[in-house]
């Protein structure tokens, strides 16, 4: 339940910030290329001195054929040149990630079991860059971000009531980024 709150709350700026005048709030919605799977996301953004802007986003994506909802703070620092905004982006969050896994396992002892147990996401970084092309009313932009992102296993899987401890997974990718900027 907190989850779909959180995704209510995340979707709210895309309704109202296409309704503002006074370009103090940007609204982002974009198609993205995400480890060769494609996505979409949605971010609200709040400019300050023209310079940065800074704000909540959400996005729908998949990671190794599993649904994936990353939410996280969207930070972009740019630069205006007339019509051309070039920028440095910056995102942290948490990715919503839950798939269950069956592996064969190995106990301290050395006896192995086929173990079934949950992979989750935990938190994600991403670094990169863009530019956004300004009209009148809207603007269109592309960007590219590298990511990192941390997968947690759970801390109590036995076997033979032994305790297996997995370490976090840590795994990078490429997006590619497309949209209109409003």
């Amino acid at each position: 339940m907190k989850k779909r709150l959180l995704l209510l709350l995340m979707l709210l700026p895309a309704f109202s910030i296409a309704q503002q005048n006074d370009k103090l709030l940007y609204g982002y919605a974009y198609g993205m290329i995400h480890d060769g799977a494609f996505g979409g996301g949605l971010a609200g953004n709040v400019e300050l001195w023209d310079l940065v802007n800074i704000g909540p986003a959400v996005e729908l994506t998949s990671f190794d054929g599993h649904t994936m909802i990353p939410v996280f703070l969207d930070l972009k620092i740019k630069y205006r040149l007339e019509n051309w905004s070039p920028y440095a982006s910056g995102q942290f969050g948490y990715n919503n990630y839950n798939v269950k896994k069956v592996q064969n396992l190995t106990a301290p002892s050395g006896i192995e079991q086929m173990t079934t147990f949950n992979e989750t996401g935990k938190h994600f970084y991403g670094v990169g860059a863009g530019i956004i092309r300004h009209f009148n009313k809207f603007g269109v932009y592309a960007s590219y971000l590298y990511r990192g992102y941390t997968y947690k296993y759970p801390s109590d899987i036995k076997i033979n009531d032994e305790i297996v401890n997995l370490d976090n997974k840590r795994v990078s990718t490429n997006v590619f980024i497309l949209g209109v900027t409003f």
